[in-house]
């Protein structure tokens, strides 16, 4: 159980961490929609990504966070915790001392009663939650084998250095996927009778795997297993499915050669057959997708006629909300670090601990 708890320590932090993006991410899109950028959805989701790069590396920037308190000879630094006990021995905090350190200790007792198992409702939640992610383990292999024979049944077409255009007459919906080693753009056969919408669908599927779209998605269903119940994960991921068609559509659409109305009507017309029956629903980018491609289709008509406004440089608002992001997880991660039992603070409260319990059992005699 030793070598368990800090892996299961570690998995908390990232799912704090988690909830603090989701909430910053909410707030930024309060901000942008008031500004020019709330159709710049090539920025937004970019900055999306920033801001999920900034969770996983937020171990990493809790050091960085760290060291730079150290430069400047800040105390106590950002920790929840050092900043708790401060705040309590100073006067700020009016309860007895031993409820503020079981208080303090919450989250370490909670990892302890997990480990533990003598809880019989937290082993079922675990029990429960550990079969849950066996399923999605086991949807992600199906999935992934069943992608894997229709790319390895259809006819390469079109071949570069990166990405193998394939034809095949078992999907109806063109898609984007990666292997090991390889890209792939798979397109319905029938899609050569129609060179018109195959032109459009190919510069959509080779704009997902421009943008690594692929693998961004890829990345999100690999960590479904491990955070399905976490609700900010749920956010993050509806709002990256949102923001990657919206911000796909721009960028075809602001190619010259590409007509806004010609692919808005090549879009509907493929969302009216999107709706497939028994097809893999992840590891892939397809240009619609069943239900999704009907809730989200109005938006997209909307910002494929805004396209040609958005400017192809990030404004200065990109880089500010990049830089926040970084910022913010960063104390948020430090924040979150495990508390010195032997600093100075921490001593003077156990110490003021000590004497609270030895005067409650002095009164008790």
């Amino acid at each position: 159980m030793t070598a368990v708890k800090p892996v299961l320590d570690a998995f908390l932090e990232l799912n704090l961490v988690l909830a603090l993006a989701a909430i910053v991410w909410i707030a930024a899109r309060y901000v942008v929609s008031m500004t020019q950028m709330r159709h710049g959805f090539v920025a937004q989701l970019r900055a999306l990504k920033i801001l999920c790069l900034c969770v996983l590396l937020s171990p990493l920037l809790a050091i960085g966070a760290g060291l730079v308190m150290a430069m400047y000879s800040v105390e106590g630094g950002v920790a929840i915790g050092d900043l708790a006990v401060a705040a309590y021995l100073r006067g700020d905090i009016a309860m007895p001392a031993t409820q503020f350190e079981a208080l303090l200790n919450t989250r370490q007792r909670w990892i302890e009663q997990t480990l533990s198992g003598e809880n019989p409702i937290i082993s079922a939640i675990l029990v429960v939650m550990a079969l849950y992610s066996a399923v999605c383990i086991l949807r992600i292999i199906r999935d992934g084998l069943a992608i894997r024979g229709i790319v390895r049944s259809s006819y390469l077409w079109r071949s570069s250095e990166k990405v193998d255009i394939r034809l095949s007459d078992r999907v109806t919906v063109p898609f984007a996927v990666r292997g090991l080693w390889r890209r792939h753009v798979v397109l319905p056969s029938h899609l050569l009778n129609t060179p018109s919408d195959m032109r459009f669908a190919l510069a959509h599927e080779l704009q997902h795997v421009r943008a690594a779209d692929v693998e961004w998605e890829l990345g999100f269903e690999l960590l479904r297993p491990f955070l399905f119940w976490n609700p900010a994960y749920l956010i993050l991921k509806f709002q990256f499915d949102r923001l990657r068609e919206l911000a796909c559509d721009q960028s075809v659409v602001s190619r010259r050669e590409i007509n806004a109305v010609e692919y808005t009507s090549c879009l509907l017309n493929y969302c009216s057959n999107s709706v497939m029956r028994g097809s893999p629903r992840v590891l892939n980018v397809a240009l619609v997708k069943g239900g999704k491609a009907k809730r989200v289709l109005r938006q997209r008509v909307i910002a494929l006629a805004d396209a040609p406004a958005i400017q192809p440089t990030m404004p200065p608002l990109f880089f500010a909300l990049s830089a926040a992001f970084a910022v913010i997880l960063a104390l948020g991660a430090a924040s979150l670090q495990p508390v010195d039992d032997w600093s100075h603070d921490r001593l003077m409260l156990s110490t003021v601990v000590n004497l609270e319990r030895l005067e409650a059992r002095n009164q008790g005699n």
